[in-house]
């Protein structure tokens, strides 16, 4: 390979770490990801930094929630979701999701968590919306969104 293409190839690794660091934020406790509150019917995004991982959850509809796991200290493909989340709506009983789709990613991981056994209408009707994530990095991160 000649030179010209290995600083070619280096430059865009080089890109590519730095522009992956600078999405991740400052560890800290589980806050929303902006402090303006989502258009009536939609629910934000809720992020949790903690441990050197970052952990984003947005609603893609219904019971189907699209997670985004970054970090630079761990190889998140040993997560399992399926086996380390559940949900509640309005403080009622904790459902378990139903699969887990996300390609292995190594430090970044982007996949859906759906949640078969709740219903479209429930979600919607839903004030209150919980998510608990355990051991991941921390024994628990819990991402709420309320409605008003």
């Amino acid at each position: 390979m000649s030179a010209r293409k290995r600083l070619l190839l280096a430059t865009v690794a080089v890109t590519l770490v730095v522009a992956s660091c600078g999405a991740l934020s400052t560890p800290g406790s589980t806050v929303p990801a902006s402090s303006a509150s989502p258009p009536p019917g939609t629910l934000g995004e809720q992020r949790s930094d903690d441990a050197s991982i970052t952990v984003a959850v947005s609603w893609l509809s219904g019971a189907a929630l699209l997670v985004t796991m970054d970090t630079h200290s761990v190889d998140l493909d040993g997560f399992d979701l399926q086996a380390l989340a559940r949900l509640r709506l309005d403080q009622g009983s904790w459902v378990t999701p139903s699969g887990w789709d996300a390609p292995k990613g190594g430090h970044h991981r982007v996949g859906t968590l759906t949640f078969a056994s709740l219903d479209t209408v429930s979600v919607e009707k839903a004030t209150v919306l919980e998510l608990e994530l355990r051991d991941i990095g921390v024994p628990l991160r819990t991402l709420r969104w309320a409605r008003p």
